[in-house]
């Protein structure tokens, strides 16, 4: 009774996280018209009341925003009457949540930047840094493991799973060159694979390592399971990392160190992910078997319940 009860718990703990990939990048565009003319739009997948309002320069006069709606997202549009080129538009209040945000002169895009909460002024009259450009991704890709909570509770059954030195530092290897490949094939457009298909197989992929951690210790995986099984594993995820990068309008040098930071960030997060689980099943030795059931009630009930929601909306 306590099992199903932790069970039930957690999955009505975790409802408001289904879709688990709490980042929905915003995309803020600004567009030079005219020399003293500017358009700015804001793309958002949220919903209105979480969407940030830009606030412009002192020296501006913008119009009321003209609002629209397209499917799963929303526009916000302004029309802006400047002085001078502005220096930087700010979005405040983003939260959780990031931006991608580009600045369009009569050539084209000019430069982009990655906006979040700690980083949130865009600056229009030069372009960001490259150490800035990788930090800015680099801390994004390491909020996107932690608050994704499909990735994390893989990652998390992962090490419950093997434990031990060798087996475990394979595994995580091959889930990270399956994911890093599959990354960096869908954020440049060289594999594209529909969102709602991946999304569901990565559930699947939860309910699998469920599977495996009910399994007594002595029908252990073989090596080429604990090599095959977390590479094709991580190739799925790797299509749900994509869904963060490959609407956000990237080009050429932005795109290659938004996707190398993006990347450092996952590694370092599923890192510090790894070393957690493992201190806590060192101070939870005698109640390994506890531990090991909370991870099989927990992980297997979130599976059943994301694949059911993402079954759903295939049909929809």
């Amino acid at each position: 009774m306590l099992r199903m009860i932790f069970a039930i718990l957690m999955v009505s703990t975790l409802a408001n996280t289904a879709v688990a990939h709490g980042l929905v990048p915003m995309l803020l565009k600004v567009e030079q018209q005219a020399p003293d003319q500017f358009r700015v739009s804001l793309k958002s997948g949220v919903p209105a009341a979480q969407t940030p309002t830009p606030q412009f320069p002192n020296d501006c006069l913008a119009s009321p925003p003209r609002r629209s709606m397209e499917v799963n997202a929303h526009w916000s549009v302004w029309q802006l009457r400047c002085s001078d080129t502005p220096y930087a538009i700010r979005l405040p209040g983003l939260g959780e949540f990031q931006a991608v945000a580009q600045y369009h002169d009569a050539e084209g895009l000019k430069h982009s930047a990655l906006l979040t909460r700690q980083s949130d002024n865009f600056i229009l009259t030069k372009a960001p840094s490259s150490f800035n450009t990788l930090s800015s991704a680099t801390r994004s890709g390491v909020a996107h493991m932690l608050a994704g909570w499909d990735h994390l509770l893989f990652v998390i059954g992962l090490t419950l799973w093997l434990r031990r030195g060798k087996p475990l530092l394979v595994a995580i290897t091959s889930f990270t060159l399956g994911h890093s490949l599959t990354l960096a094939l869908a954020t440049t457009g060289l594999l594209s694979v529909p969102i709602s298909l991946a999304e569901l197989a990565i559930a699947a992929s939860l309910l699998f390592m469920a599977v495996q951690l009910c399994r007594p210790a002595a029908q252990r995986a073989g090596t080429a399971v604990v090599i095959a099984a977390p590479l094709l594993f991580g190739l799925l995820h790797g299509l749900g990392f994509a869904n963060v990068l490959n609407t956000q309008g990237l080009h050429g040098g932005d795109l290659a160190l938004t996707l190398l930071g993006f990347n450092l960030g996952l590694e370092l997060a599923q890192l510090f992910v790894v070393g957690g689980v493992l201190l806590v099943a060192l101070l939870m030795q005698r109640q390994a078997h506890r531990l090991q059931t909370a991870a099989v009630y927990g992980i297997g009930s979130m599976a059943i319940f994301w694949m059911w929601e993402r079954a759903l909306l295939l049909t929809v």
